[in-house]
């Protein structure tokens, strides 16, 4: 038989250890589990004119390029970052390429430091002449990691 003493102070700690778990235990967690980590990474915009000289034909007038040099958007971001490119016609009401705006079908290609516009009739069977106004580009660089 054990001593009274021993057998008191065995209880009383029990039922005080559940009591003080229970308010320790959630406390404990919260502080764990508030850690915020935000990561905000900026993204880059670049605005391009591109002039009906600008354009040139590889292949009699089927389709129009244009290279825009672009250095900032160098390797690392072509293997894990990612591009956008939105074409207006007045400077202030975008639509994103690829897109067909007047007859034109607009699409892109892109490698590390160059953007190469492309212009294509709609219908991809009759040649073309370029616009003959200026055609403003908008260029978002998304810079990510994986």
């Amino acid at each position: 038989m054990q001593p009274f003493a021993f057998h008191l102070v065995y209880t009383i700690n029990t039922r005080d250890m559940k009591y003080l778990l229970t308010l320790i235990m959630p406390l404990m967690l919260m502080m764990t589990a508030c850690e915020q980590s935000e990561y905000v990474v900026p993204n880059r915009t670049v605005i391009v004119d591109v002039q009906s000289r600008d354009w040139t034909t590889y292949d009699k007038g089927y389709t129009y390029e244009t290279d825009i040099d672009l250095p900032e958007y160098d390797n690392y971001n072509n293997e894990q970052g990612a591009i956008l490119v939105y074409v207006s016609g007045d400077g202030r009401y975008y639509e994103q390429v690829p897109q067909v705006i007047d007859g034109f079908a607009y699409s892109y290609g892109v490698t590390a430091g160059t953007l190469t516009l492309r212009l294509q009739n709609s219908d991809a069977i009759k040649t073309i002449t370029p616009p003959t106004k200026t055609v403003t580009f908008k260029i978002v660089l998304i810079d990510s990691s994986y």
